[in-house]
């Protein structure tokens, strides 16, 4: 990469898409004598993996927006090596209806809080712990899971988007999630997305569930975790839909994807309308899991199983 800066502490040598190349970001003035750094580009030539990787060296405050076709942008806020928050104007959830959908959190309470947030000045999130609904441990597991949904989508686009990064004051500070935590996690997700591209074959875009699969076998076999996640196989979800949406890690639900792909219980939908819709699957699911007490009976071996869902 062409170096436009002098200074030592600006360049960070890369890994990954840009590898063996000098990362500078350029300096220029803000007004005021505030000196910010940005820099434009690919995300094709600077993936998100790299881009976060610079986020928590530099450990300074800063931005970085992702612009993808259809005007979607997604921008990611840190400070001091950490995440600080990030907005989503595509997210497939927001935060209040999430809330809602997990069954803690009334319509009407949501619409309360919404309007208490508007005209206090603070949070949903910060104001849905101070009432009770949730605990700050499980807010933060509920933000953590927004933030990855988003980023996910970056990953799986980054053929398609740019990237502006901004090194300066920010005033997002939603959270504090070490920039670690999620490279960790998308560097592991990218690794089992190629995998089970591998052995998908050619193709792109949404999963489907392949009509041939004889039902009476193959799915009532299937294991419980890997159930949870078919049951998100719905002719619409890309790959890392699918993962984002899945109870599990993203790592854990690529992996489980590139298995039932191997199974041949799933394709490539290849954009064809009829190949596209969701299809409903009836058959047993098996029980989760269930720690019995020492002295509880075992159940009969010929008890039947619990029937599934419908999927």
């Amino acid at each position: 990469m062409r170096s436009f800066c002098s200074s030592p502490e600006l360049q960070v040598p890369m890994l990954g898409k840009g590898r063996g190349c000098v990362f500078d970001l350029c300096t220029g003035n803000a007004g005021s004598g505030d000196q910010r750094m940005s820099a434009t580009g690919s995300l094709s030539t600077l993936g998100i993996v790299e881009l976060l990787q610079i986020a928590g060296l530099f450990r300074k405050m800063g931005s970085l927006r992702l612009l993808f076709p259809g005007q979607r942008v997604i921008t990611a806020y840190f400070q001091d090596g950490h995440l600080s928050g990030l907005t989503d104007s595509g997210r497939v959830w927001q935060l209040g209806d999430l809330l809602t959908s997990l069954g803690r959190l009334e319509e009407v309470d949501k619409q309360r809080l919404l309007t208490e947030a508007k005209t206090r000045g603070k949070r949903l999130g910060q104001l849905v712990i101070d009432h009770g609904f949730y605990t700050k441990v499980e807010m933060e597991g509920i933000l953590r899971r927004l933030i990855m949904q988003s980023l996910l989508f970056a990953v799986e686009n980054e053929a398609k988007g740019g990237f502006e990064m901004h090194l300066g004051a920010v005033s997002q500070t939603t959270v504090m999630f070490p920039v670690t935590d999620f490279l960790i996690e998308i560097t592991s997700a990218v690794d089992e997305l190629e995998r089970l591209r591998t052995v998908l074959g050619p193709g792109e875009g949404a999963l489907r569930v392949v009509a041939e699969v004889d039902e009476s076998d193959t799915l009532r076999d299937l294991p419980y975790r890997k159930v949870q996640v078919l049951a998100h196989i719905d002719g619409e979800k890309t790959p890392m839909d699918v993962a984002a949406a899945s109870p599990f890690s993203p790592t854990e639900s690529l992996r489980i994807l590139s298995d039932l792909a191997g199974l041949g219980v799933v394709g490539w939908a290849d954009g064809d309308p009829a190949q596209r819709r969701a299809r409903v699957l009836l058959f047993p699911v098996p029980d989760r899991p269930v720690e019995r007490d020492e002295g509880s009976a075992a159940p009969a071996s010929g008890e039947p199983r619990t029937s599934g869902g419908v999927w």
